[in-house]
C-alpha cells in the first residue's frame, strides 16, 4: 500500500511539473519556472531508478516521463479545443482534441524517455540523460506524422530580446538542450563534487543574455520600400457567413485608407472569403478602391484542375490581375485535410472537420517576387517549422506571414504563433512581415525584436519601411547538422565511461 501510495504521489507531483512548465512560454514568460519543475521531476525519475524494486526501469520512465508531458500539452494546448466552438457539429471533438492530442503527441516522444533510461545515471550523467531524451521526443514530435514543433522548450528563451538570440546559432530544439541543463543547475549544487558543473550550467542563460547583448545592433536599418500591414478584428462566425462578405471587404478597404502612398498593402490570410482567384471584376473593384497603393498581398483560395483548391496568398496588381502566387505546402492535419483517408475516411465525425478531399498541397517552397523584393510566404502554422523556412536556392528579403488566429478566441495559443514568428526572424537572420485576423500583426526585425504590432483584438493597420536583412545566420547554414555532431559526441563519451 506505502509503494502504490508513493507512486500515486510522484504521478501528482509529475503532472503538477509538467503543466507548471507552461508557465515558461508565451503569454507568460516566467522561464525561471523550469528551476523548480525540472529538478522536481528529476528527483522523482531518480528515486525511481535506484529503487532496487522497479524490475523494469524503461516502463516506469516511459510512464513517469509521459505523464509530466502529458500535464505539459494538456495545458499547453487547450486553446486548440476552442475551434471547435464555430460550427455544428464541432462539440463533441472538443473532448477528442483536450485529451486525444496530448496522448498522441506523448505517443510519438516515447522514445525520448527509452533513451533517457539507457542513458541515466547519477546527478551530471542523469541532467544529460533527461536533456537528450526531452530533445529527442521534441525532434521526434516536430518531424513524424507531418510535425507539431508547437511549445518546445526552447522557446523558454523567447522571454527577452537577447536570450533570444541563441537560437540565430542553435536553433530552438538545441537551444532547449541547454535550457533544460541550465534549469536542473539545482540538482548539481545538492552535492560538492558536482558543484562546479551547477555553477556551469545556471551561466548558461547569462551567457544567452550576453551574447544578445554583443549580438544586438542598437540601429535598425531599413530599405526604401514602405508597406501597410492590416489586421482586422473579424469574428470566426462572421467570417463563416456569406451574408457578412460585403461587410468584410468594406471593412478591409476602411482600414487601408492612409496618407502614405505605400508600395505594399499586406492583408491577411483568406481575408474575404471569396474566391478572388475567380474573380477578376471584384480584384478590380478593390483596386479601385485602394488609392494609396498599386499592389496588394492577400490570402486566398484558388481553384487548379476544376477541383483542386489551395490556401494560398497571391500579389494583385492595379489592373486586378493577379501576377504572382503561393499554395501552402504545409497543410493542418485534420483541419485543412484529412490524413490516412484510407482509413479514416469510414469515420463519420472526422469528415466533419474537412471533406474526405480537403485542400491540395502546394508544391513550390520558392520566394515569391513582390514590390519589396522576394518574399517567402508562410501561411498561418507552416510559420512554426523551422525546417520549411528556407528551401529554395534565392535568400529571400523577408518573410511574410499570413494568418487568421480568429478560431482561438483569446487563448494563450495566438501568442504563441505569434512568438514563433519571431524565433524564425531569429534564426534566419529575415525581417518579418506579419497580418494576422485579430492579431497579433507586426514587423519583426532580422533579429526578432518587435518594430511595431497590433495587439491581440486591436484593429488598424501597421506603416513601416521594410528592414534591411542581415547576413546569413550560423543555423540557416547548418541547420540542425549541430546537434547530430553533439549527439554524436555524446555517445561516444557515453561508451568510453
Amino acid at each position: 500500500v506505502g509503494r502504490k501510495m508513493k507512486y500515486l504521489l510522484f504521478s501528482l507531483l509529475t503532472f503538477l511539473a509538467g503543466s507548471i512548465s507552461n508557465f515558461a512560454l508565451a503569454p507568460w514568460d516566467y522561464i525561471f519556472v523550469l528551476l523548480f519543475s525540472f529538478p522536481l521531476f528529476f528527483l522523482i525519475l531518480q528515486d525511481i531508478y535506484y529503487e532496487k524494486k522497479t524490475k523494469n526501469k524503461y516502463l516506469f520512465f516511459i510512464v513517469f516521463g509521459n505523464i509530466f508531458l502529458f500535464g505539459y500539452f494538456l495545458f499547453g494546448l487547450l486553446w486548440i479545443s476552442s475551434a471547435f466552438d464555430y460550427r455544428d457539429g464541432f462539440a463533441e471533438l472538443k473532448f477528442i482534441s483536450i485529451l486525444g492530442l496530448p496522448m498522441l503527441l506523448c505517443l510519438i516522444t516515447s522514445p525520448g524517455w527509452i533513451l533517457t533510461a539507457f542513458l541515466w545515471g547519477k546527478g551530471l550523467r542523469g541532467c544529460f540523460a533527461l536533456s537528450a531524451g526531452i530533445i529527442t521526443g521534441e525532434f521526434l514530435r516536430s518531424y513524424l506524422f507531418s510535425g507539431f514543433p508547437w511549445n518546445l522548450f526552447g522557446h523558454s528563451i523567447g522571454f527577452n530580446d537577447y536570450s533570444m538570440q541563441a537560437g540565430s546559432i542553435f536553433g530552438f530544439h538545441l537551444s532547449g538542450f541547454f535550457i533544460i541543463l541550465f534549469a536542473l543547475a539545482p540538482i548539481l549544487f545538492l552535492k560538492k563534487k558536482t558543484l562546479i558543473w551547477g555553477f556551469t550550467f545556471s551561466l548558461i542563460l547569462p551567457i544567452f543574455i550576453l551574447y544578445g547583448y554583443i549580438r544586438l545592433p542598437s540601429e535598425i536599418r531599413y530599405l526604401d520600400k514602405d508597406f501597410l500591414i492590416i489586421q482586422s478584428k473579424i469574428s470566426q462566425d462572421k467570417k463563416l457567413d456569406s451574408n457578412e462578405i460585403g461587410n468584410i471587404a468594406r471593412k478591409f478597404l476602411e482600414l487601408s485608407k492612409t496618407d502614405n502612398d505605400v508600395d505594399l498593402i499586406i492583408w491577411p490570410e483568406n481575408a474575404i472569403p471569396i474566391f478572388l482567384s475567380e474573380n477578376q471584376d471584384i480584384r478590380l473593384m478593390l483596386m479601385q478602391e485602394l488609392e494609396n497603393s498599386k499592389n496588394l498581398l492577400v490570402g486566398d483560395l484558388i481553384i487548379k484542375n476544376e477541383n483542386d483548391i489551395y490556401n494560398s496568398a497571391v500579389l494583385i496588381n492595379e489592373d486586378g490581375k493577379i501576377t504572382s502566387s503561393y499554395d501552402k505546402v504545409h497543410l493542418v492535419p485534420f483541419g485543412e485535410y484529412l490524413p490516412l483517408t484510407k482509413y479514416l475516411k469510414k469515420f463519420n465525425f472526422l469528415k466533419i472537420l474537412t471533406n474526405e478531399k480537403g485542400l491540395s498541397r502546394g508544391k513550390s517552397y520558392e520566394p515569391i517576387s513582390t514590390p519589396l523584393g522576394q518574399a517567402r510566404v508562410l501561411i498561418c502554422y507552416e510559420i512554426i517549422f523551422s525546417n520549411e523556412v528556407i528551401r529554395s536556392e534565392i535568400r529571400p528579403n523577408f518573410i511574410v506571414n499570413l494568418s487568421n488566429d480568429a478560431w482561438f478566441n483569446d487563448n494563450s495559443g495566438p501568442y504563441q504563433h505569434f512568438s514563433n514568428a519571431k524565433f524564425r526572424s531569429v534564426e534566419n537572420g529575415l525581417p518579418l512581415i506579419r497580418s494576422s485576423n485579430k492579431g497579433i500583426s507586426a514587423i519583426i526585425d532580422p533579429y526578432g525584436r518587435v518594430i511595431k504590432k497590433l495587439s491581440l483584438n486591436d484593429e488598424g493597420s501597421i506603416y513601416s519601411r521594410l528592414p534591411e536583412k542581415i547576413s546569413e545566420t550560423f543555423y540557416e547554414r547548418y541547420n540542425n547538422f549541430v546537434i547530430l555532431v553533439l549527439l554524436f559526441l555524446y555517445f561516444l563519451c557515453y561508451r568510453k565511461n
